[in-house]
């Protein structure tokens, strides 16, 4: 396919002009990962390619689409039909965590009180793990760092590593000063070493293709592996993390947190290695990640939403692809794996090793996220920016139900939270019982959400 070209004329004119490459290298990345989360989603639940096939209408997978699948509880399903270039909780967790940076940091409090309990009102998709955290903070005593939801200290899945990519874009200088952050933002939802450790080493590699405009090799991945033995000091140093958070991991895993961060880092630098055999064992893109899927045991279910395994296959892609298209397209068509988190992880990197190629087609709402792509550059170039205004967290009051985000204030459409919303022209998607229904709006911000609601929209409680 034919790349779009990202000219000078494409870039914001308040930057200084030491940082037009930063910029449109995060602009890439952004858009990439977008990019790479729609395709990835539209074979992430298909097993063979038989369902694939029904999926895309006979369709090769090379390219974004409409489709639809079945979505919502048991006793609520209901077809959704999504629209070309639809991205999944993957890119909505990533802009949620995007709107809670500021100039002033990671609003940590807005993220975990305001946006992932919201997010569970238009979620596509979501790990168990997102889920259970994201429902458990809607009640108002929950802190960030006590959230101990059922198996909350077991959660090593990859919805952390998946999501962490805007403290790295907003990153001043591209070092480790990220750390800290990606770790916060971890633990809001996955407290298990292997959640919080490969987000650390995912960070580290986008920061190393947007510091130096080409991938790590996996030798340069085991250095930075090796580093991450030191980064548990982070939990240390932070007083709520070791005051509180730290006591209570230790003591529903009934194990020393240290040691398990240590074994943990270990365990990403035998899959680096893996990865590496598997790399030297092929020459075609898709013969290399094949092999590397296989190495990384993706066929065994306990492993396929691995928290630090998704990120090394997604490393190990960046390196062996010519470009992002081909990468993602490799990634999305591999059957069996976490398609879409893998896919737009390696869209992530790959993009910002490419700056000057953009995605064939645009993904779904380009225009969002290239305007907080542009505003987490300016935050890493220390410019004022515009953010996101959340409600007063000491009056806010989370939705009680999935189905109660949607609320009319004086008749206009509002989420709480994200703020008024326009309702796009759509017919309701209806649950089976039609107690609940699903409707289709779109930000003032610019975001599309199919979010649930009430049959009859309650007025906005004051």
């Amino acid at each position: 396919m034919t790349m779009q070209s990202l000219t000078s004329t494409d870039q914001p004119g308040s930057f200084p002009n030491n940082a037009t490459d930063r910029v449109a290298r995060t602009r890439s990345s952004v858009l990439w990962a977008a990019y790479g989360d729609a395709l990835g989603y539209i074979s992430e639940a298909a097993w063979h390619e038989e369902g694939l096939l029904q999926k895309t209408g006979g369709a090769k997978l090379d390219r974004l689409m409409k489709w639809g699948r079945w979505m919502g509880p048991p006793k609520q399903r209901f077809y959704a039909e999504l629209p070309a270039g639809c991205w999944s909780d993957d890119t909505q967790l990533r802009c949620a965590v995007s709107r809670s940076i500021t100039n002033d940091g990671f609003g940590v409090d807005t993220f975990a009180r305001v946006e992932l309990p919201v997010w569970y009102s238009y979620m596509l998709g979501g790990g168990r793990a997102s889920k259970a955290a994201a429902l458990n903070l809607k009640t108002r005593s929950t802190p960030w760092y006590a959230n101990t939801f059922s198996g909350w200290y077991n959660a090593g899945g990859n919805g952390a590593p998946m999501r962490i990519q805007p403290h790295v874009w907003a990153s001043p200088d591209l070092k480790e000063s990220f750390l800290s952050d990606v770790i916060i933002d971890s633990i809001c939802t996955h407290s298990h070493p292997r959640a919080i450790v490969g987000a650390c080493f995912h960070a580290l590699a986008l920061a190393h293709c947007l510091r130096t405009a080409s991938p790590p090799t996996l030798n340069e991945c085991s250095q930075m592996a090796t580093r991450l033995r030191d980064a548990y000091s982070l939990i240390e140093d932070h007083e709520s993390l070791s005051s509180v958070w730290l006591d209570l991991w230790q003591m529903a895993a009934n194990e020393n947190l240290q040691d398990r961060w240590q074994a943990t880092v270990s365990e990403l630098l035998s899959a680096i290695d893996k990865a590496q055999v598997a790399i030297d064992c092929s020459v075609r893109t898709a013969d290399v990640y094949s092999s590397v899927c296989d190495h990384l045991w993706f066929g065994v279910k306990s492993q396929f939403g691995s928290g630090i395994l998704t990120p090394v296959a997604a490393a190990a892609l960046a390196i062996t692809a010519s470009d992002p298209y081909e990468g993602i397209v490799v990634a999305a068509n591999e059957l069996g794996t976490d398609t879409d988190t893998i896919a737009t992880m390696a869209g992530a990197l790959l993009g910002a090793c490419y700056s000057s190629n953009l995605p064939p087609e645009d993904p779904l709402d380009a225009g969002y996220l290239l305007s907080e792509a542009d505003r987490l550059a300016a935050i890493s170039q220390g410019i004022e920016t515009d953010s996101h205004q959340y409600p007063d967290l000491f009056t806010w009051l989370v939705p009680k139900t999935q189905a109660d985000a949607l609320v009319s204030d004086d008749g206009q459409l509002t989420v709480e939270g994200l703020g008024p919303v326009r309702a796009l022209a759509r017919e309701l998607s209806w649950s089976t019982r039609e107690d609940f229904a699903w409707q289709w709006v779109q930000t003032e911000f610019g975001q599309t959400l199919i979010i649930k609601r009430r049959p009859e929209i309650p007025a906005r409680k004051v």
